[in-house]
């Protein structure tokens, strides 16, 4: 007899939330009701929102939410959970991007709440998931499975996650923050040299034993001024990766830039203090950087056995194993595993776009196939990694059923695509529609290039802000736009010879712009140049660069060329969007970072307010209540003068904490204040008194003095 499963109850999933969760879902429900009824202002709505990742998208009025998978790890249940989020608030389908988090899209802001409700339920969250903050660490999709790992990097990827979610020191920051972790020693499948933290696994032998640790880069970045990352050291000790992390936001959010937003990012940073200053203020911040042995507990309960399988394998389709395509799959899409007896198999997903539907009968097939395990890839695919071997013609036939088992996963006819101008504010070209086009095209002019071109890919952005990391690709297009006759003509800016080689990765060159049209045509002709100049063996890359870029150049001019409307209208229209008119979006601004400050500035007056009422309220006797406002009054102090500096903390205790980090470590304050924030935390927790709430006091007194003497100074 089948079990009917009750559906929980949103009251049942609020109730089964931690305090920390539902309390911080409950405030955002209140605050979207006050923006709604007009009395939050936009700005500062829009960094609530971002840090929770809600996202305005391109359509007014709806919503796109950004959902953080951390090392794009799912179990199945999650992934239902996903699915059905998109069905009853969303567009009914998921949108996997190259930062392994999921896209929801057409969100009803009201609805956002119960969605974010929803999906904690299952081990969700949205926190942290746009905005100036660290954003979802990544990490090889392959982690834990391939046979070329140096050790498996999920436990340290989550636990960096845990360390900073929520964590005060990268909540207020100038710009985002990126972190990856690879794990592989020959294969580079989480791009180390392109985030601002990059953690590749190694071992050495100490005394006979041995040790874990890291490769670790620093200061890589995309987007319009991109940048490889610099090699900070061969061998960082497990136990100090989170220190280490620690002491190099600390930096970032201290000496980061505050006030154009384009050069926010830290690899700015260091190039405007170059690597040996940089260098410098991190080590002496990690020497002075007081570590709470609790930060390491994680390494005490990493548990790296195999999961539990399901004996239940289903009987292999007969003739299965001689048909063309299952051998064309099983060639491309399967993958050795570390472990015997078992496979990873990579799905391709194209444009990273799955269906609700899809995405529920998936599920189901991991918990027969994979012991529910998932892993998103930076390439949007998903990653089955514990498949017995002999049930590889059982999950193919499966997911043939599903329009899932196409070949050619993670190869040339694999494109990547960030949503472009089909949803972002910030697209000027459809890059799904070109990607689409592309796509098609590999099954007829393009796919004589199959052998030739095995081992490169092609990426799409619709944008220079690089979603799709197109500077890092064998082939990259960014969207762009040129005219013609006073009008509008989609068009791509050609990059070559990128590409992700752990400590050979290259950023790709940047050519000519062509009209969107003629992008196919492009494509054609560079691997056409490919196969008349490359010498045995010789990698497309490094033709390129042979060929230098004025000579690229000249190859590709042919296609500058832009015919009159009148000649052929087609070249006015994105791909994807043949009926529509193709224009530049003018006045939206993107959100990739937001706001740093919202519109209200500041003042000592509530500061002031807070102190008397604190004094009120301790002649009463009130003392608890006294304590906080005396506290909520130091707050409101330190908050004129980092306002000043474009610093506008959330809470109480994150402006404590960025007055310790951004004015007294910088010397604009006494040293004095240099542990205030912990000083005034231990305050507060301890037990209410008379003599603790005088004491409290007078230090909102005395730190009220010392923020009006910094606002003189910094004024």
């Amino acid at each position: 007899m089948e079990v009917q499963v009750k559906e929980k109850s949103m009251q049942d999933i609020i109730d089964d939330l931690s305090p920390e969760v539902r309390d911080e879902l409950d405030l955002f429900e209140r605050q979207i009701k006050d923006y709604l009824a007009g009395q939050t202002g936009e700005i500062k709505f829009q960094k609530i929102r971002l840090q929770l990742g809600v996202y305005a998208q391109r359509q007014e009025g709806v919503q796109m939410q950004r959902i953080k998978i951390p090392f794009g790890g799912l179990n199945s249940t999650q992934l239902r959970r996903l699915a059905d989020c998109s069905d009853k608030y969303a567009s009914n389908f998921l949108h996997l991007t190259t930062r392994q988090d999921v896209q929801l899209y057409y969100i009803d802001l009201a609805d956002e709440p119960n969605m974010m409700r929803e999906l904690a339920d299952v081990g969700i969250t949205t926190r942290e998931a746009c905005g100036n903050t660290v954003r979802n660490v990544t990490a090889c999709h392959q982690a834990g499975s391939s046979p070329t790992e140096t050790f498996d990097v999920t436990p340290y990827a989550e636990a960096f996650k845990n360390f900073m979610l929520r964590n005060p020191i990268c909540q207020n920051m100038g710009r985002k923050f990126k972190v990856c972790f690879e794990g592989c020693h020959d294969k580079d499948h989480a791009g180390i040299m392109i985030h601002d933290l990059g953690f590749r696994a190694r071992v050495k032998e100490e005394s006979g034993e041995l040790k874990r640790g890291f490769q670790v880069y620093v200061g890589g970045g995309l987007g319009a001024s991109p940048s490889l990352g610099h090699l900070w050291t061969e061998f960082l000790p497990v136990e100090e990766m989170i220190p280490f992390s620690a002491s190099v936001v600390r930096i970032f959010d201290r000496f980061g830039e505050r006030k154009v937003r384009m050069k926010a990012r830290m690899k700015f940073l260091i190039r405007k203090l170059g690597m040996e200053e940089f260098r410098k203020l991190v080590e002496e911040e990690r020497a002075n950087l007081k570590v709470d042995p609790s930060w390491n507990d994680f390494l005490n309960n990493i548990d790296e056995a195999p999961p539990e399988m399901n004996l239940n394998i289903p009987s292999t389709p007969e003739g299965i194993e001689n048909d063309p395509l299952y051998i064309a799959w099983k060639e491309t899409n399967v993958l050795p595993h570390g472990h015997e007896g078992f496979n990873m198999v990579n799905i391709k997903v194209h444009n990273g776009d799955i269906t609700s539907d899809t995405a529920r009968a998936l599920a189901d097939i991991t918990d027969v196939f994979s012991s529910s395990d998932i892993r998103i890839s930076i390439s949007q695919n998903l990653i089955l990694r514990w498949v017995p071997t002999e049930a590889l013609p059982a999950l193919y036939a499966a997911l043939y059923e599903l329009n899932l088992a196409n070949p050619g996963a993670e190869s040339f006819e694999d494109i990547t695509a960030c949503p472009g101008a089909d949803t972002c504010r910030l697209g000027i070209t459809s890059a799904k529609g070109l990607a689409s086009k592309l796509t098609e095209g590999m099954s007829n002019g393009l796919g004589e290039y199959k052998e030739l071109a095995k081992g490169l890919n092609i990426k799409i952005s619709g944008c220079p802000n690089s979603c799709a990391q197109h500077v890092s690709a064998s082939i990259g297009f960014q969207g762009a736009s040129l005219a013609k006759a006073g009008k509008n003509v989609p068009a791509e800016q050609v990059f070559v010879g990128g590409g992700l080689y752990g400590d050979d990765s290259r950023l790709a060159t940047s050519i000519i712009k062509v009209p969107t049209r003629n992008a196919p045509k492009v494509v054609k002709k560079l691997l056409d140049v490919y196969r008349d100049e490359k010498s045995e063996g010789e990698h497309f890359n490094l033709v390129m660069e042979r060929l230098g870029r004025d000579r690229i150049k000249e190859e590709i001019t042919e296609f500058t060329q832009i015919p009159t409307f009148e000649e052929d209208p087609s070249f006015y229209q994105d791909w994807g969007h043949e009926e529509e008119k193709f224009e530049l979006q003018k006045g939206i601004k993107g959100e990739c970072a937001g706001a740093t400050v919202e519109e209200k500035v500041p003042t000592f007056t509530d500061a002031e307010k807070r102190i008397q009422q604190a004094e009120a309220l301790l002649k009463h006797g009130e003392y608890e209540t006294s304590i906080m406002e005396a506290f909520h009054s130091c707050a409101a102090s330190a908050h004129v003068p980092l306002y000043t500096k474009l610093v506008d903390p959330f809470t109480s205790e994150q402006t404590m904490w960025e007055f310790e980090n951004l004015l007294v470590r910088t010397g604009d304050s006494d040293e004095k204040w240099l542990d205030i924030s912990s000083v005034l935390n231990d305050m507060v927790d301890q037990e209410p008194s008379e003599e603790l709430a005088v004491e409290m006091l007078e230090v909102a007194k005395e730190l009220y003095s010392e923020c009006e003497r910094i606002q003189a100074d910094l004024s």
